[in-house]
């Protein structure tokens, strides 16, 4: 992963990232999108343990702050059941995200021996990381996550889709995004698929900005459309393959 773009970027993060949306799209609206998605997961795997959950990526700590902010995950914070990571190879994206979390019970690292050992995790969603990771280090990351994930632990990678113009050319004019390689639903899939996953499910995602998914109407459309790449976005979920 490029560190150095995301440290010289942390402290203005989303002030850069609104300039590169369209007018009335905010990045807090991805955020909310993706709390909202990472929520639900957690619950439909919660059962009546522990749970972990790791932010790979997880920048300045947004996302973070919103599950713990999360009604629908409120009994398992109080409980203690839940316990939340992050990791991000950007130590002042990092910095500011201690920043925001300070008193919170979120553990964060910017290398894996940043996290106790025995730490295995049942949920980890990776967020527009994938891209930013040079080709030649992609497969040594997936076998980290795997090596990081329990044996029914999920894996969901959420990508930019380099199908949809729209996508192609935000990614062109932000700053961030100079060392961007895109990948394809089907390139992210066989990037797993060969380091030890087995796919799950996917869905191809905001065709529409995520605040006008608000309307009904534009939110039915959009999910009759969720199995073709049109969105300007995909997330894949995957499971560790277990042994023969």
């Amino acid at each position: 992963m490029t560190q150095n773009i995301f440290d010289q970027v942390a402290g203005d993060y989303e002030k850069i990232h609104n300039q590169c949306l369209p007018p009335g799209v905010q990045s807090e609206s991805f955020i909310t999108q993706r709390t909202a998605h990472a929520v639900q997961w957690i619950l439909s795997q919660s059962g009546g343990g522990e749970f972990s959950y790791l932010d790979f990526g997880c920048g300045n700590g947004r996302m973070l702050n919103c599950l713990l902010a999360s009604d629908g995950l409120r009994p398992l914070l109080d409980a203690g059941r839940l316990r939340l990571y992050g990791f991000d190879t950007s130590k002042d994206s990092l910095r500011e995200a201690r920043t925001l979390l300070k008193g919170s019970p979120v553990t964060l690292a910017s290398r894996w021996s940043g996290f106790p050992r025995e730490v295995r995790f049942d949920l980890v969603v990776s967020c527009h990381v994938f891209h930013h990771i040079p080709l030649k280090e992609r497969s040594n990351t997936a076998r980290a996550l795997h090596q990081r994930l329990k044996p029914r632990g999920r894996l969901v990678i959420w990508e930019q889709n380099p199908l949809n113009p729209f996508t192609r050319l935000l990614v062109k004019t932000c700053p961030f995004d100079r060392d961007a390689r895109l990948l394809r639903a089907a390139t992210t899939r066989n990037l797993f698929s060969q380091n030890s996953f087995r796919l799950l499910e996917s869905a191809y995602i905001n065709l529409l900005p995520p605040q006008w998914l608000k309307n009904e109407r534009l939110a039915a459309i959009e999910k009759r459309l969720l199995s073709f790449p049109v969105g300007t976005q995909y997330w894949v979920m995957f499971q560790p393959r277990q042994p023969v």
